[in-house]
């Protein structure tokens, strides 16, 4: 892409996305786009939703570009516009659940995990996502941020609105819980 060259910062692609600098938009869905997408799926746990979360944050950056030249860590940024997309979401449905519940019959719950006592890589990485997503949320936020996203303490505290001592308290509980989990399912493996 002859604009945005791919070694533009993300501060300079946000100084052309204020300008609306379509160019600059598309390299910035390009380099966090995926990122994205991964957090906000580690978060809902469903593809299709998490795609049409992620767009929709992209859909916010663009409305939100004329602000961009002042953001100062445009990726922490991008990922609290996602995270609020996320809550606003649930938001929505713990409401439309509620609404169900006193105008309808309930849905069924969820599926029951698999019994499957064949230990193999697919089956434990499966397992280890489960555990994840029953972390309390902003363990799991704060995990998801750091691990699969690359964001520092400082990058995830701006994004959740905490102290980075916090974050780091959030990430040390989340992997003792799944640290534990770990050695009661299969001691062998620590």
């Amino acid at each position: 892409m002859p604009d945005a060259p791919p070694t533009d910062s993300l501060d300079a692609l946000c100084e052309r996305l204020a300008a609306s600098d379509e160019a600059a938009f598309e390299a910035l869905f390009d380099r966090l786009g995926g990122p994205v997408f991964r957090f906000v799926s580690g978060m809902v746990g469903t593809g299709p939703l998490a795609h049409d979360l992620t767009q929709e944050t992209f859909v916010r950056l663009w409305e939100a570009r004329e602000q961009m030249d002042t953001v100062q860590s445009p990726k922490a940024y991008i990922f609290q516009m996602a995270r609020h997309r996320v809550y606003s979401h649930e938001r929505s449905e713990r409401t439309r659940r509620q609404h169900r519940a006193e105008h309808g019959p309930a849905s069924g719950g969820g599926a029951a995990p698999r019994p499957d006592d064949a230990m193999d890589t697919e089956a434990l990485h499966d397992k280890v996502q489960a555990w994840v997503g029953a972390l309390p949320e902003r363990q799991r936020e704060a995990l998801l941020l750091a691990r699969e996203q690359g964001l520092s303490h400082d990058e995830i505290a701006q994004v959740m609105d905490i102290a980075p001592s916090t974050v780091n308290n959030h990430i040390v509980k989340a992997m003792r819980t799944l640290r534990d989990r770990l050695d009661a399912y299969r001691p062998d493996l620590l």
